[in-house]
Parts: C-alpha cells; structure tokens; sequence
C-alpha cells in the first residue's frame, strides 16, 4: 500500500445532491497526508462493478434503499461474503431507518459503522470516515508485516527470522489493539441481553454476544502471560472451568454443526491444585490447535492422570485442511511460553489430534 496515494472512498448513493454534499465535505481533507479520492456510484449494480475492478478502496459508504428497498445491505453480503473482502470498512448512510433498523443491521450484517442522514453533520461524517480509514491502515499494517514475515521464512526456512525476538512484543501491542477495539462490542452485545427481544431476534443477540466474548478470550493468547509460580497454592474446579471454555465455542460450533465435549478422568478430584488462568490458557491454546487441524470436526477433550501429571488429549477426525500458518505459529508460540510452567510439554500420540501433560504438585494427590 502506497503512503502517498490517495485514500479510496466507495459513496453509493442514488441522490445526486447526497453525491454533491459528500465532495463538499471532503474537498481539501487529507488524512495522514493522503488525499482523499471519492469514488461515485448512483446504484448497487454501478458499486458491484467498481468493487470488482477496484480492490484497494479503503471505504465505502453505502445507501440502504435505491433499486430495492435492501439494495445496500444486499451490497454488504456482496462485498464480505462474494468478494470475500473483510478488510473494506463498510458505513451504512441511510434516510429511511425503518428500512434497517440499526440494532438489527449491526447485529445481522457485517458493517462498521451506520448513521442517519437525517442527523448526520459534515463533522460527525468526517469522523465516521477518519476512524474507518485508521482501523483500515491498521489492518493493512498487520497483513504486510505478516506477509513480510512469511516470505523471509520461505527465504530461509532453516533460519529464524531476524526480529523473532520483538514477535511477542509486537503480538501483544497488536492485542492491545485489538483488545480497545473488542471491548465497546462486547459492552454493547451485553448491553443488548438486557432488553426483551423477539425470539429470532433474541437469539441473534446471545450470538452475537457468545461470539464477541469468544473473540476477546482468544485475542488474550496473543499476550505475553505472568507464569505463575508452581509453589503459589491454587484451587481450580476442573469441570467449572471447562464448561466455561466450551460455552465460548457454542456461536461458532452450532453454526459449523460440530460438537465439543470432554471427560474427566475418574481418578482426577473435584479441585485440582492448577492456576485457573494457567490451565485455560493452555486448554484453549490446544483446543484452537486442534480445530486448526481438523476444522468443524466433532472434539473431545479428554483429561486423565497418569503419574502425577494431568494429562490433557483433543480427540477428532483429522483431516486435510489449509492450515492457518500464522495463527498456528502464535499458538505454538503461546503454548511454550505456557510451559515454562507445570513442566509442561506435548506428546507424541498417534490417536489424538494433540496431546498435552503438565505435572500437577504433590499437595493436590
């Protein structure tokens, strides 16, 4: 991406004057020194063309109704689901809210941000556009520099890379990241339990709300941890514990239609003498592990004592799938720095897709 080439900016309208306005607002405008360059389209059918042809717009700005009473949302499945561009910032522009109400739009439709013409002031769209144009740079940022790091693996695949040591570094500031941009969601799923819904309505809610608290406990795997002490005495509910990691994967594991469970070993007690952070830090780093090898598989997670160590196994059918390298990487990354601990380490097993032992301290047998 270029840092001297203008920002692209989609604005589908089919209002001529909505076109007029929006060049009156941006005319001048830079953003980190990058003009901004407004691309027109009077209709749904005009924008699917300029998408196809134009992959670098950082922005769209979209219209509910012109052809159709849902032609703009009916563009956002068109650009996330057909195109597959998930990095484009979409903001919904629309003079007919009864048509998409905002709740339901933000929960059903993959957006960024919606405003109301009837309300919408040139400050509050220059700042709609600004904060979407911010989180596209960021997102760029991330792929080149994974990009840039995959190829100086495949240049010296035998040779780590020059800046391994600042990875966790930089993966934590990424968490950071993304950790100020998850929280607002999370806050507003929760805040949208509260309400009485209708039962579809409802239910896309506790979806929502499920998904998003999955997405902030994963995003925690990108941090550097605090390995607790081995001598500091803890009481974790092994059951307690699990059932709160599968609860994460409920959205995701319905909508795929595959199962997870998990056994525990009759000779394991109630309590086991584990850090609780410690224990479902590494529970869902081999859990995302597993279903990185065999994706919408049906899991058991399998916990049993052998020798005085807890024995952890993710049970599935494998299967050849294309292997997400950079999440894989960071979840082997996270997994030895977990093992710092409980001497942790994996094992060699021909019937599990990974398996996985800790020791547990004498006091809790």
């Amino acid at each position: 991406m270029s840092t001297t080439a203008p920002w692209k900016v989609l604005v589908v309208d089919d209002d001529e004057g909505i076109h007029s306005i929006t060049r009156m607002v941006f005319r001048g405008y830079q953003f980190e020194n990058r003009p901004i360059e407004l691309i027109n389209a009077l209709s749904g059918a005009q924008a699917r063309a300029v998408l196809v042809e134009q992959t670098d717009i950082a922005v769209a700005i979209l219209d509910v109704v012109m052809e159709t009473d849902s032609e703009g949302l009916d563009l956002v499945n068109f650009i996330r689901q057909q195109l597959n561009n998930h990095d484009l910032r979409i903001i919904l522009r629309t003079g007919h809210p009864g048509f998409a109400p905002e709740a339901e739009v933000i929960i059903q439709y993959d957006i960024n941000d919606y405003l109301g013409k009837a309300e919408l002031s040139a400050s509050r769209l220059i700042t709609s556009v600004v904060v979407a144009l911010r989180s596209f740079r960021d997102i760029q940022s991330v792929k080149n520099q994974s990009q840039q790091q995959r190829c100086e693996a495949k240049a010296e695949p035998n040779q780590p890379p020059a800046d391994s040591a600042a990875t966790p570094a930089l993966l934590s500031q990424v968490s950071d990241y993304f950790a100020q941009k998850i929280q607002p969601i999370v806050a507003d799923s929760q805040r949208l339990l509260q309400f009485q819904h209708k039962p579809m309505l409802a239910d896309l809610v506790a979806t929502l709300n499920n998904r998003t608290e999955q997405l902030q406990q994963l995003n925690l795997l990108l941090q550097s941890c605090e390995v607790p002490p081995a001598s500091e005495p803890q009481q974790t509910i092994l059951a307690t514990l699990l059932d709160n990691i599968l609860r994460q994967y409920t959205a995701q594991a319905r909508a795929e239609h595959w199962i997870i469970d998990y056994q525990i070993d009759s000779q394991l007690t109630e309590t086991i003498d584990l850090s609780g952070n410690w224990l479902s830090s590494v529970l869902l780093t081999l859990l995302e592990q597993a279903i990185c090898l065999a994706p919408q598989t049906d899991l058991s997670i399998n916990l049993t004592l052998l020798q005085q160590r807890l024995c952890i196994e993710i049970v599935g059918e494998s299967r050849d799938s294309e292997l997400n390298l950079s999440w894989s990487q960071c979840l082997q990354r996270k997994l030895e720095q977990l093992s710092q601990n409980y001497q942790g380490r994996l094992e060699n097993s021909t019937s599990s897709l990974v398996s996985y032992s800790c020791q547990i301290p004498q006091a809790a047998l």
